[in-house]
């Protein structure tokens, strides 16, 4: 399989060795797992039924038609974040960056305003931009972020970044 990921054909690993595609990311990775799994379902290397989008700590990737294409597209797909977390809140919703105009999530946010211990309770939002998730602080002013929220989910620390993934 691994050849085949690296050659011409990278679809032939997909398509013939998986029945369905889970697609995650942290971060920058985030990012980067929302437009592949867009890319996934265009592609038609899955039906949408079988994708399953789940990133931590993403910032806004796109525009209103961006996070549309992906609502309409990628029925489960949950962007987590924990409480006070920068990267979620860049660029700032309706900010125009060169081509991109405004923008904007795509849905459905989980919000924990907590240290995401196990059996914590969250909030979901299904719709994109939720107010009565962590874009109420944006909305209102109160954005007082926390780098350590981005670095830890679910009593996990992301810095294989730097030391690399532990190996067994």
């Amino acid at each position: 399989m691994a050849s085949a990921a690296y050659s011409d054909a990278p679809q032939l690993c997909v398509k013939d060795n998986f029945d369905n595609s889970t697609v995650t990311g942290h971060s920058l990775g985030a990012a980067m797992a929302s437009v592949c799994a867009g890319y996934i379902s265009a592609l038609q290397y899955f039906s949408p039924d079988k994708i399953k989008l789940v990133t931590y700590g993403q910032p806004r990737v796109g525009d209103l038609a961006y996070a549309t294409y992906i609502d309409q597209t990628i029925p489960y797909a949950y962007r987590v974040v924990h409480a006070f977390d920068m990267v979620p809140h860049v660029p700032l919703y309706g900010d125009n960056i060169g081509a991109i105009q405004n923008y904007t999530h795509h849905k459905s946010e989980v919000w924990y305003e907590n240290d995401m211990v196990l059996g914590k309770p969250y909030v979901e939002c299904d719709q994109n931009e939720g107010k009565n998730c962590s874009d109420q602080l944006e909305k209102l002013g109160l954005l007082d972020t926390n780098v350590l929220d981005h670095l830890w989910y679910f009593n996990v620390l992301a810095d294989y970044a730097y030391f690399g993934c532990k190996r067994n």
